[in-house]
């Protein structure tokens, strides 16, 4: 079945230390690319949670949003820096010594300092930070199925028609092939005279007739068009292999067009080429 590189989730999970907001968002692009935003207290993580992402999508552009709310009014509680204090009273030392100062260093003039206080980020547990990770990329996955169901659903309608427009040149050709015999025999008579052999004729024929044959294509592009639709089932990533098929499809029907010298054969070729390009905007979007 295949995935849309293309999707987006967003989700809300509250524990018990507080809630966890996700977003994500898959654009297209050729290779995996994962950009993470991320609370400053899961830095620590972000190598792990890449290699989690990557389990998921193996495609496209990722951008990862996790919020981290610690779930308490006062937001961040304050710390004092113990090297902060010892640097400050080791100053006032030095100073009371250096002057001759007499007042002492008191605490609220420690509190008034620079950097006495800092303020530490309530961290999410890491059990609930991966699983609200992992919550946001099933749910975007969800979404890229049902995208990549609807695009399963256009190609295969193309390929009906591409095998529908297959059958008619099938259909067509033998007719082809004798209208260029008559008309190949009449020129080779009107040069050569009534009175050229037959076997002459016929070898005339046979070379021109053997550039003309289109028979192997048809089998080769009908076996493209096989081959996709088994790949349209795989569970791998299947957007490459899609990508090369239709590659050759296109290269078996512009031979096609170019070998039968039939008005209508190349009509249908061209309706086959309309229906393969539509296909190939769709595959872009395959993971």
């Amino acid at each position: 079945m295949p995935k849309s590189m293309t999707g987006f989730s967003k989700i809300e999970t509250d524990s018990e230390g507080g809630k966890c907001y996700g977003e994500a968002r898959s654009l297209n692009s050729r290779y995996l690319e994962v950009s993470l935003r991320l609370p400053r207290s899961a830095s620590g993580h972000e190598s792990r949670l890449r290699e989690t992402a990557r389990r998921f999508v193996k495609r496209g552009r990722l951008d990862i949003t996790i919020k981290w709310d610690k779930g308490d009014e006062y937001g961040a509680m304050p710390r004092a820096s113990e090297e902060a204090i010892r640097w400050y009273i080791d100053l006032a030392r030095r100073l009371k010594e250096s002057y001759g100062l007499k007042d002492d260093l008191a605490v609220a003039d420690l509190l008034g300092f620079k950097d006495i206080l800092v303020y530490e980020e309530k961290a999410a547990p890491e059990e609930v930070l991966f699983s609200c990770f992992e919550t946001l990329l099933s749910k975007l996955n969800e979404e890229r199925e049902r995208e990549g169901a609807l695009i399963k659903k256009d190609l295969l309608e193309r390929l009906s028609k591409i095998l529908s427009h297959i059958a008619a040149i099938e259909e067509r050709f033998p007719e082809a092939i004798r209208s260029h015999e008559e008309t190949l025999r009449r020129k080779i008579l009107e040069v050569s005279g009534a009175a050229v052999e037959e076997t002459r004729i016929l070898q005339e024929m046979g070379f021109y007739m053997e550039r003309l044959d289109i028979a192997e294509e048809i089998a080769r592009l009908k076996g493209h068009v096989g081959l996709f639709t088994e790949t349209l089932d795989s569970a791998e990533e299947i957007g490459r292999k899609l990508d090369f098929i239709i590659q050759e499809m296109v290269r078996e029907t512009n031979t096609i067009a170019s070998k039968s010298g039939d008005l209508s054969i190349s009509e249908r070729a061209i309706l086959i080429k309309v229906e393969i390009e539509k296909m190939r905007e769709q595959v872009q979007n395959v993971e």
